[in-house]
């Protein structure tokens, strides 16, 4: 049969989401977000939305969805987050291809949470004797796909499908514990869908420290 126009498969086009807080580095500005927002992929469409100026967290990833939403060629949601930068690899639009090459609902890149001590990954595991989440510190040596129950949204894909099946409003944050990010992880984890780390995409998150006279750190920013 011969082959025709009709029978090409669908380009991607990802909507970058940023929810945007407060002020970015030039480092994000120059090695993540330029080559994101300037330089066309032959592969797959990208298009850009920020939000800004919203009080909440949780209704900035909201509305961004809406924003996604309102064109019917988005396939999927990028969320990139103004203090994470992508390290490897160099090109951030090589690693959007690497994350579009697993074809999966949810896949995330790694980089360590912000926090008071330790800077463990931004990727637990429910607790197994109790409540809450544990960090996920290590795993087998080789393997570059880690499956997760919560992880954080900075570099993240997600499918569009992924939005219709869960119910709106997608994202809250009206309490202390757990972050929007978690609660939206809880409602993957309810709708079947399983998450996970492409660990073979690392980035560094950006933060604010305080070092001590005795050589401790801390962060100044949790």
């Amino acid at each position: 049969m011969a082959w025709s126009l009709s029978e090409e498969p669908k380009k991607p086009h990802i909507k970058i989401c940023i929810p945007h807080w407060g002020s970015c580095s030039f480092e994000w500005s120059k090695r993540t977000f330029a080559p994101l927002f300037i330089a066309p992929q032959p592969d797959f469409d990208k298009s850009l939305e920020m939000a800004r100026g919203i009080l909440n967290l949780d209704t900035e990833r909201n509305e961004l969805v809406k924003e996604a939403f309102a064109d019917p060629t988005v396939t999927h949601i990028f969320w990139l987050d103004t203090d994470v930068i992508i390290e490897e690899p160099e090109d951030p639009n090589q690693a959007l291809r690497m994350l579009l090459t697993c074809n999966a609902p949810i896949a995330s890149g790694l980089y360590r949470a912000k926090q008071k001590h330790g800077f463990f990954y931004a990727m637990w595991m429910k607790n197994p004797v109790g409540e809450g989440y544990l960090s996920i510190k290590e795993w087998t040596p080789g393997s570059n796909w880690i499956r997760a129950d919560a992880i954080g949204l900075g570099c993240c894909l997600m499918k569009r499908e992924v939005f219709e099946k869960i119910p709106s409003p997608w994202f809250k944050w009206d309490n202390p514990y757990p972050s929007e990010d978690f609660y939206f992880c809880e409602q993957l984890r309810k709708s079947g869908y399983e998450i996970r780390v492409l660990t073979d995409i690392k980035c560094s998150h950006v933060g604010v420290l305080k070092v001590k006279a005795d050589g401790s750190i801390s962060t100044l920013e949790v």
